[in-house]
């Protein structure tokens, strides 16, 4: 009732759903190195309703190799059973020559009792918009989203997301077929938390449209990570309203997990977000202010 009631009429699935059906590292080869998650660029152009079914193909797009290992770039793209594209995603991948540490090179995190009920209320006190629209009319450059904390991180959270995502550690072995170690959470579920603050923030009449996530590091186990950003710029495109948001996850010490920037549209007072998107829209570049 709730659904049907909302801009899309439908329930939906979280723009990050596309994890479960592939899990978009793109990496053939060198089965005896490390795959690396780098970084990805996702584009979505319609949400996915109940019901849609959806094909998935995946290219390996290119390959350079330096000192350091090989470096690989993927392309999945997510097709309805009209063949009209519904999302896309664009992945970086290394592969290092010697192993890498691809998570904290330290014991899993300790809390106290005030900090972990500090977390608590943290949690507790986030929001999503849901059925409040989220107006450009009444977004700013300088506008804030988030918090959205994620954690301590526990074992049964990596093994949740791996299962769902197909991205489980092999028998025997502590790295996965995606370079997914066993003891940090993923970098496709690093992206998903990013893309959830975002959708949290743009409420049920806004669409995430565009995400691009570098990753620096994986958080460990017992790790807690802040998600947070500001809106950049925004800008009428064509029959839509979009804003351009630079997001952070920080890990407890403060340090940048991953960095991101997206493309939120958004409805205006007198006009919907008009889907699908037929021509993808360009990130603002960096160093200028568009209000």
């Amino acid at each position: 009732e709730y659904a049907a009631k909302s801009a899309q009429q439908s329930l939906l699935a979280p723009p990050c759903f596309a994890y479960a059906l592939h899990e978009t590292t793109v990496a053939p080869g060198l089965d005896e190195r490390q795959r690396i998650y780098q970084s990805v660029d996702w584009q979505w152009l319609d949400v996915i309703r109940l019901g849609t079914g959806l094909t998935v193909t995946a290219e390996l797009q290119g390959t350079t190799t330096d000192a350091t290992g090989t470096n690989q770039v993927g392309g999945v793209e997510y097709r309805d059973e009209q063949g009209q594209l519904i999302a896309a995603a664009t992945t970086r991948c290394s592969r290092p020559l010697a192993p890498r540490a691809i998570g904290p090179d330290q014991p899993e995190g300790k809390y106290t009792g005030a900090e972990l009920e500090q977390i608590e209320r943290a949690i507790l006190a986030e929001s999503r918009r849901g059925d409040r629209p989220q107006y450009w009319d009444d977004v700013a450059v300088g506008t804030e989203l988030g918090p959205l904390t994620k954690g301590p991180l526990s074992i049964m959270d990596i093994v949740a997301w791996c299962a769902g995502a197909l991205g489980v550690p092999d028998d025997g072995d502590i790295i996965s077929a995606g370079g997914l170690s066993d003891e940090v959470a993923t970098g496709p579920q690093l992206t998903s938390w990013c893309a959830q603050a975002l959708t949290d923030w743009a409420s049920d009449a806004g669409f995430l449209h565009r995400l691009h996530v570098q990753i620096a590091e994986l958080p460990g186990l017992g790790s807690t990570t802040v998600v947070g950003g500001s809106v950049t710029h925004r800008w009428q495109a064509g029959a839509n309203h979009a804003v351009q948001i630079a997001l952070t996850a920080k890990g407890r010490d403060g340090r940048a997990l991953a960095t991101a920037t997206a493309i939120v549209v958004l409805p205006t007072h007198s006009d919907a977000v008009r889907l699908p998107i037929a021509q993808p829209l360009d990130f603002q570049p960096n160093g200028t202010t568009q209000r």
